[in-house]
């Protein structure tokens, strides 16, 4: 049976990695857009693209959703759920076990 000490202590870990796997993303996606970006320059070949762009804020209970492109919100709200949900079982854990 886990102790609640080590519940938290997964917790904070699993959000570390988190965190740092989304800033690694961030990352990958810059360098990626870079480079195709100069392989476009060096053909010759500049054309405007749109970026699409969402988000979903929780205040509360009440989600704030936001962004330009249906894709991309369908995409931000599907990941909030998921977050949310995992969020509940982590929280109800500790009783659980």
């Amino acid at each position: 049976m886990m102790d609640i000490a080590s519940i938290m202590g997964l917790a904070i870990v699993l959000s570390i990695i988190l965190a740092f796997l989304g800033i690694l993303l961030i990352m990958i996606d810059i360098v990626r857009s870079h480079e195709r970006d100069v392989d476009r320059h060096e053909e010759g070949r500049e054309e405007r693209r749109k970026a699409g762009v969402g988000g979903v804020v929780l205040i509360g209970p009440v989600p704030i959703i936001f962004g330009n492109d249906s894709s991309v919100i369908k995409w931000a709200v599907i990941l909030t759920v998921i977050v949310v949900v995992l969020f509940v079982i982590l929280t109800l854990l500790p009783g659980i076990l």
